[in-house]
């Protein structure tokens, strides 16, 4: 049960009528289509003029219906316990998916047992790994590759790199391949990303983060480089000691509310001199080897925006702020201020640096870098969870990308992803009845994708007003993380 989302009386078996089909593998509309879902699948979809019979009738006339929306980078589940809210939120803006981007043993404990909660519209969890790689369990080669093989064995889908050297990250991805696990996350300082694509890194998040993939594509590569191998890693234990999980634990959380408030002016530094060293012909060389070895980018473009611009009145007067929980916002309000503080030299460095990662999402797009669209949403400062996927969308457009792309980065691309191609993200017979009714067309503009007359979840349905009740109970009683 949900405190927020009451159950649907229209599920089981459903006939969604006269409505435009749109695929985002080709990015065809076929207008005048009759979707029947049978319990938690389609069944068929037809030209318009099936027979209703006893199935509940949802009226589509002159709207558009895609493939429920995936979030690709979150951490939903670092609140288990009070997860009601946040899911509520990715409901009513159509996000029936997710990839959990921090775990551990409980964690996965949990899904294999099939204790996981599960609030009425819960979305559907994807993917997810254990102990986020950090200098309590890899802090040297064989601590790396030891991780590696205590999450293969304990069911980890991919391992999470978060805060390794260079040598650890490599021998730990040495390992994953070795095991036939999927590895990826954020690329150490100091790394040459093209080493990590050409060793077989799965996915590189945030564009990075910091200049690590900016260094590749500026004229003074080794200066920047050296630059930025001078950030040094969190004061985490090297050492476990009881308790020492929960420290670790504590001190990443308080990290992750806006990692920028700990960017020293050396860093600063090394972004100044990566954008203005920009070349154009080492960004499309990088963006052609990310190609040819199939090296997943996640760009977060929320998530870099709201560090970057950490006390901007976008993200600190946003009234959706309404809807999270009140702790949260303490801390999103401490770390606003935090940022605040930080010398003119840097504020200015990371907020020039926007342009850059602008650009560099485009040359990417271009270049036909397959990625996917995620948030890093619970646990981040100003981010909203659902709300953050549409965030993520004007600023995919803000790169420059078109909808059809934007579309796919969040249906299609995130099934091939994750090794389910065909599985789940088209609308199509025997694919799972996850599904949102829009008002307008998406491949004209991507905003219609928050044009949300209706979802579909697991095969119930939720129409726009009861969408908007649950958006008012969560802003009655905030508690999403």
């Amino acid at each position: 049960m949900s405190r927020y989302v009451a159950p649907s009386s229209v599920h089981r078996h459903v006939l969604i009528r006269d409505v435009t089909v749109v695929d985002p593998l080709d990015g065809s509309r076929t207008a005048g289509q009759d979707v029947v879902v049978e319990g938690n699948r389609i069944t068929t979809v037809t030209a318009t003029g099936v027979a209703a019979g006893d199935a509940r009738v949802v009226e589509g006339s002159r709207r558009y219906v895609v493939p429920g929306y995936m979030d690709m980078h979150m951490h939903a589940l670092e609140t288990p316990q009070d997860i009601d809210g946040t899911y509520a939120l990715m409901l009513a803006n159509g996000v029936v998916g997710f990839r959990q981007m921090s775990g551990n043993r409980a964690l996965l404990k949990s899904r294999r047992e099939g204790t996981l909660p599960q609030p009425t519209g819960a979305p559907a969890l994807k993917a997810a790994p254990g102990d986020l790689l950090t200098p309590l369990n890899a802090s040297t080669i064989e601590g790396a590759v030891q991780a590696v093989r205590e999450q293969h064995q304990d069911g980890a889908d991919f391992i999470k790199a978060g805060m390794t050297t260079p040598q650890t990250f490599l021998a730990a991805l040495q390992e994953a391949n070795r095991l036939g696990i999927l590895l990826g996350g954020h690329l150490p300082a100091g790394l040459d990303p093209r080493e990590a694509a050409r060793k077989g890194v799965w996915s590189i998040e945030h564009l990075g983060p910091g200049v690590t993939v900016f260094a590749a594509a500026s004229s003074q590569e080794a200066d920047v480089r050296a630059l930025n191998a001078t950030r040094k890693l969190p004061p985490i234990p090297k050492v476990k000691i009881p308790g020492a999980e929960r420290l670790v634990l504590k001190l990443v959380k308080g990290m992750a509310v806006n990692p920028a408030t700990g960017t020293s002016e050396t860093e600063a530094h090394a972004y100044e001199m990566a954008d203005v060293s920009y070349d154009q012909e080492k960004a499309e060389e990088l963006a052609a080897l990310f190609v040819e070895h199939t090296t997943w980018q996640c760009p977060t473009l929320i998530r870099v925006h709201t560090q970057q611009f950490g006390d901007s009145p976008e993200h600190t007067k946003d009234p959706r702020r309404r809807y999270m929980a009140p702790e949260e916002l303490r801390a999103w309000d401490k770390s606003a201020k935090k940022f605040s503080k930080l010398p003119d030299v840097t504020r200015n460095a990371l907020q020039h640096h926007w342009t850059a990662q602008l650009r560099m999402t485009k040359i990417f797009a271009d270049a036909g870098v397959p990625m996917i669209a995620g948030t890093d949403a619970c646990g981040a400062a100003g981010i909203i969870p659902g709300f953050a996927l549409h965030d993520e969308f004007d600023y995919l457009a803000q790169a420059g990308l078109d909808p059809l792309t934007i579309l796919r980065m969040t249906t299609t691309e995130p099934a091939r992803f994750l090794g389910e191609e065909g599985a789940f993200g088209r609308i199509l017979p025997g694919l799972p009845a996850d599904l949102v009714l829009l008002d307008r067309d998406p491949l004209e503009n991507h905003t219609a994708l928050r044009q949300i007359a209706g979802v579909m979840r697991d095969g119930s349905w939720w129409s726009r007003t009861d969408l908007d009740v649950v958006l008012d109970r969560v802003a009655a009683s905030p508690g999403a993380h």
